[in-house]
């Protein structure tokens, strides 16, 4: 048995019409509230991201100048390699037996904005050449 073909009354039509017009703007308001969610996570992982990069950074440079120091480099190779890092860094060193540990920390800002600012700080050792 066949079925018949189903034509749309104008009734039919306009009721259809209007229930699609009626939705028309959820996607608009949805897509309002959830851009600014987005652009903030995804700004929030490029910063974490940011930092991630400074602290391996001061994780090479430390470890450099560990073991500059060590192996008793002047000390204007030692100024130039923590100056690599930024400007505003704090640089400690702590002899030991037959170590030579360094200490560089920086304050990161968060976010990019200088409103916060995030400590990092990164030790490295390194044995002393020739005691």
């Amino acid at each position: 048995m066949r079925s018949k073909p189903y034509f749309l009354t104008w009734s039919d039509q306009r009721s259809l019409s209007v229930r699609a017009s009626s939705t028309r703007g959820s996607v608009t308001a949805e897509l309002v509230l959830t851009l600014p969610v987005v652009i903030l996570v995804m700004g929030l992982m490029i910063a974490a991201m940011s930092l991630q990069s400074t602290k391996l950074q001061l994780i090479n440079v430390a470890a450099m100048v560990a073991s500059a120091v060590a192996r008793g480099e002047p000390t204007e190779l030692v100024d130039e390699l923590v100056a690599t890092v930024g400007e505003k860094v704090a640089f400690e060193l702590e002899e030991l037996e037959d170590t030579v540990c360094v200490k560089l920390s920086v304050a990161a800002p968060l976010a990019g904005f200088d409103f916060g600012f995030l400590e990092l700080a990164e030790k490295q050792c390194a044995r002393s050449a020739g005691q």
